[in-house]
């Protein structure tokens, strides 16, 4: 989800209030790194400052709640991210999405495979960069995509946003057989969006995906495992 530190509209206390409501025992802000301009994405500096802010958000929670600091970092032409290996080392979760080239037609699988591949990676986020009657997305070799992804413990996002629905539960499906972990999410950019995560799980279940292969249904220490060696914490 997105927060007033790039293009969304909540502090990180309202989030943390409006999941709290939900019931979430944790949840993940990742703002827009400093390479997406065009929607505000975060400078380093900024991001020192979000991390105080969360910080004082968990003190005044405890246990009750956690929130954890990513970030969507930016998937260039060549499949690189817009952060150095020792900035996304700053972050609790780090996302990489497509945000260029969604309308060609060319093949793009190596761009994918070049960004699954980082050592920072965690989560492909929105895979195709499809928007509904704008775009279709990337055209990639998926089921080699997912392969990869599987083998290295990468999530797979479903995102929730009704604009997105991207993975959706055909690709989803084909991901699932891979032995691919998936990611759910509202990719909200105000706290009423978070209903928008309901749109990844309807889609979790038509592609038949069990809520042990879904991070974000894992307690939290089985979560902070992943984060910390994803290829092993993905085969357990």
């Amino acid at each position: 989800m997105h927060s007033e530190w790039s293009d969304g509209t909540p502090t990180v206390q309202e989030i943390a209030d409006a999941c709290l409501q939900r019931g979430y025992p944790y949840a993940a802000v990742t703002d827009h790194s400093y390479g997406l301009k065009i929607a505000g994405g975060m400078s380093m500096a900024d991001a020192a400052q979000q991390r105080r802010a969360i910080d004082e958000v968990n003190a005044r929670h405890g246990e009750q709640f956690r929130l954890l600091q990513g970030i969507e970092a930016n998937i260039d032409a060549a499949g690189q991210l817009d952060l150095t290996n020792d900035e996304a080392a700053t972050f609790e979760v780090v996302l990489a999405a497509p945000h260029s080239l969604l309308r060609k037609d060319n093949d793009q699988t190596n761009r994918m495979l070049a960004a699954i591949a980082h050592p920072a990676v965690r989560i492909l986020a929105h895979p195709r960069g499809r928007m509904t009657g704008s775009r279709a997305g990337v055209i990639a070799n998926w089921d080699a995509v997912f392969a990869s992804a599987a083998l290295r413990g990468v999530a797979i996002e479903i995102d929730g946003d009704p604009s997105r629905q991207d993975l959706d539960h055909t690709l989803a499906s084909r991901a699932r057989e891979a032995g691919c972990v998936f990611a759910l999410d509202s990719d909200a950019h105000t706290t009423t969006q978070l209903s928008y995560a309901e749109t990844a799980v309807a889609h979790a279940r038509l592609a038949n995906i069990p809520a042990g292969r879904i991070v974000n249904c894992w307690p939290l220490d089985r979560l902070l495992a992943w984060l910390s060696n994803p290829a092993s914490e993905a085969r357990t």
